[in-house]
């Protein structure tokens, strides 16, 4: 396999030129139809009506709400929006309805009460994966377990030296801290090399991708964005998300041939997908696999 020249140091910089980008975490959307209402008729000339004293509006009541219907019970928070259906989020915040600003509430509870099987379902799937998510928060002390690279990585402080120490043969990651130090800096010693490994291995997985399409990739950054894995720029940038060194190589490599790939389609049609393909043929499997994987809490 071709090795890379030198990577450059990790640069954290999430602002992108226009791209194509992999999305980190999926929310469940839907979106239905409204019923627009019918323009009032046009009425007929009449006198000015006698002047009144200015009316006062009531207030917009709570944007949370709850839908109740003796079966099915949740919180929800309604936004107002321009748009011309009513659409429903559901992610790790909670669950979101918007509307268009001339739909009633009525109709808003109408298709809540026929969606709400499906969203308490979805709400009950996104609450396991938080809890599941939770579960996996990684301990920064002495003995804490480390998810890198489909493997779980012992910490061990007090090592000599200046740098962290791999012991491959143990699962060992040697930190060059005492004993007692607190989490914060054993987090810190643990993500600098992380990053480390990341831009390496980054490195490495692109020049064998890019060269096996015959493109060329100008730059490689590490992002920690919020939402996305990786993303492509038409000028041959690729940012790519370092905490994927948690999962295992093969999802690495899909991330990485994905936004190879976008070097050549920018898009997702299917000549796109067939490009991944000849890249990495098992992606669909490693995306399935990212799609059901936990990323611990950092």
């Amino acid at each position: 396999m071709p090795q890379p020249v030198r990577p450059p140091e990790p640069r954290m910089n999430d602002k992108t030129e226009p791209s194509k980008q992999l999305s980190l975490f999926d929310g469940v959307d839907l979106a239905i139809p409204a019923l627009q209402p019918s323009p009032p008729p046009t009425p007929f000339p009449q006198a000015p009506a006698p002047r009144q004293a200015p009316q006062v509006e009531a207030p917009e009541p709570p944007a949370t709400r709850r839908y109740d219907d003796g079966k099915h019970r949740f919180d929800y928070v309604l936004r107002r929006a321009s748009r011309r259906s009513i659409g429903i989020r559901i992610d790790d915040q909670g669950i979101v309805v918007s509307a268009p600003r001339w739909v009633g509430q009525g109709q808003v509870q109408a298709m809540l009460a026929d969606k709400a099987a499906w969203v308490m379902r979805q709400h009950g799937l996104r609450e396991q994966r938080r809890q599941a998510q939770q579960a996996a928060r990684i301990d920064w002390r002495e003995g804490g377990r480390l998810p890198y690279l489909g493997r779980t990585l012992t910490l061990r402080l007090g090592a000599s030296g200046r740098d962290p120490r791999l012991l491959s043969e143990t699962g060992e990651l040697h930190l060059p801290l005492p004993a007692d130090c607190d989490a914060r800096r054993v987090r810190d010693s643990a993500q600098a090399w992380m990053q480390r490994e990341a831009m390496a291995l980054f490195a490495q997985r692109t020049d064998h991708f890019a060269r096996q399409l015959g493109v060329t990739v100008k730059a490689i950054k590490l992002t920690s964005a919020a939402t996305r894995w990786g993303s492509a720029t038409a000028c041959g940038t690729l940012r790519l998300h370092w905490r994927l060194l948690h999962f295992s190589p093969a999802i690495v490599d899909y991330v990485v041939a994905h936004e190879v790939a976008h070097l050549r389609e920018m898009n997702h049609s299917p000549r796109f997908w067939q490009t991944v393909g000849e890249l990495f043929p098992e992606w669909r499997d490693a995306r399935s696999e990212l799609r059901h994987s936990l990323l611990p809490p950092w």
